[in-house]
């Protein structure tokens, strides 16, 4: 593990799906727990070290299969610049949006979605950019934590199915390193234009209306329109522009193409 330095530590806690108790596997044994599966896991997490990646230190499992994780942590997100109402100048844009994609890229070669991304779990430490890495995907929940504003329009559309499901066993996977992209895209987005997207309406219109997007030539276009901000969004530079067209692509398949930004 790399020297934390300055850092603080944080925790969170959250509840492994529970069991059926009188569900036993294939060899007549109690199935594994899925706390202890996670357990077993976040061994592997800790080892996923990269310096725009707050560092996995320790987890504790309680009762009731409660699991409590420790990782560094900064006081400071990009939540807290977004209360403020303010617009993020084009080159605090662009640093951001490197330094949150080597993070995901680092994630991605390792077989890992954020999947989580949003102000919140983007902290910052003066000068540099640290994810909050919480790889939902790689602690097997159920039905994974996220930020309906940010979901790209293809894990909406999937929506979950438990994995045992075999009426599934041919469904993609609901999301990949390309979800990330449209996520991080909705968040540059929100620092151009100094303003939240899709506040104050309930969270299925939420859903609904990114999943309208489709219909759409230009989103970027059609989300500034929609909150009023697109003096503020047409005013960027042309290769901010094209980082938020890149990201903000409705089909993965026709772009999202890598990690926008880092070539």
């Amino acid at each position: 593990m790399r020297p934390l330095k300055d850092a603080q530590l944080g925790a969170f806690t959250f509840f492994a799906s529970a069991l059926p108790h009188d569900v036993c596997g294939s060899n007549g044994l109690p199935l594994t727990p899925n706390s202890i599966k996670i357990l077993g896991r976040f061994q592997i997490l800790k080892t996923i070290t990269h310096p725009r990646l707050c560092q996995y230190v320790d987890i504790s499992r309680g009762k009731h299969e409660r699991l409590i994780v420790v990782a560094e942590h900064y006081d400071s997100s990009l939540s807290d610049f977004q209360k403020q109402g303010k617009m993020a100048s084009p080159e605090k844009v662009l640093q951001i949006a490197y330094e949150v994609l080597e993070g995901l890229d680092f994630l991605n070669k390792h077989g890992m979605v954020h999947r989580a991304l949003s102000g919140h779990n983007v902290l910052m430490d003066f000068l540099l950019t640290y994810i909050f890495n919480k790889c939902n995907n790689y602690f097997q929940m159920d039905v994974f934590i996220s930020y309906p504003s940010y979901l790209a329009p293809e894990v909406i559309a999937q929506g979950s199915f438990h994995p045992s499901d075999r009426s599934h066993d041919d469904a993609p996977p609901s999301s990949g390193p390309k979800s990330d992209v449209w996520s991080l895209g909705i968040l540059l987005f929100e620092l151009c234009a100094g303003r939240r997207l899709l506040q104050n309406i309930e969270i299925s219109e939420r859903l609904k209306f990114i999943l309208t997007l489709g219909c759409m030539d230009d989103i970027v276009t059609v989300l500034a329109e929609e909150h009023g901000c697109l003096d503020n969004i047409k005013g960027q530079p042309e290769n901010v522009l094209e980082l938020l067209r890149k990201c903000l692509t409705f089909l993965p398949s026709k772009s999202r193409e890598g990690h926008p930004g880092l070539k």
